[in-house]
């Protein structure tokens, strides 16, 4: 699953430009103890194996954190945010993180420091923002689920943009540690 998937994110994100960081190493290492922990019948958690991807405004350890700006340019997150934490203890896997407009503060997905995101439907309209990368790489096929975050409509724009499903939890429910 997480070779498909990188197969399709190699195949559509030079037109898409939704990947900030692709993590392939660590996710086909993560894949084979997936693999190994069914071969041993080992307790699975309920996202055992499934591909993820998170937004660039959350933390995932060694990948960049940068919120689309040059003032945090190369910052490389230390450690998981507590949502991150949370996925992979479940047993998603992190294929890599997405793009995201300066300060996740547009709606549409236009990096200073990575260009321009585009819709997987038509490359000359925008998944909308700021969650716009994972909105992309969604509907692309390039990951079966995706974390983003939303303030005032930044999964739910991308979402509708992009034609998939966006949930925005209640206020509170996930913790917002570790996110920019």
């Amino acid at each position: 699953l997480v070779d498909a998937h990188y197969r399709e994110i190699h195949r559509v994100n030079g037109q898409l430009n939704a990947f900030v960081t692709i993590d392939e190493e660590r996710a086909r290492r993560q894949a084979t103890l997936a693999d190994d922990a069914i071969a041993a019948k080992a307790p699975l958690g309920p996202l055992h194996g499934v591909p993820i991807t998170i937004k660039s405004s959350i933390d995932v350890a060694g990948l960049v954190c940068e919120a689309g700006t040059r003032l945090r340019q190369g910052y490389v997150a230390g450690s998981d945010a507590p949502l991150v934490s949370r996925l992979k203890s479940a047993g998603a896997i992190v294929l890599g993180n997405t793009t995201v407009p300066e300060f996740l503060m547009a709606w549409e997905t236009d990096s200073a420091l990575y260009g321009r995101t585009n819709s997987p439907w038509d490359p000359a309209r925008t998944p909308g923002g700021s969650s716009g990368g994972e909105a992309a790489a969604i509907a692309a096929c390039c990951s079966a689920g995706g974390i983003g975050s939303d303030g005032g409509g930044s999964i739910r724009v991308p979402a509708h943009f992009s034609g998939i499903c966006g949930l925005k939890p209640t206020p509170g429910r996930i913790p917002a540690s570790g996110h920019f």
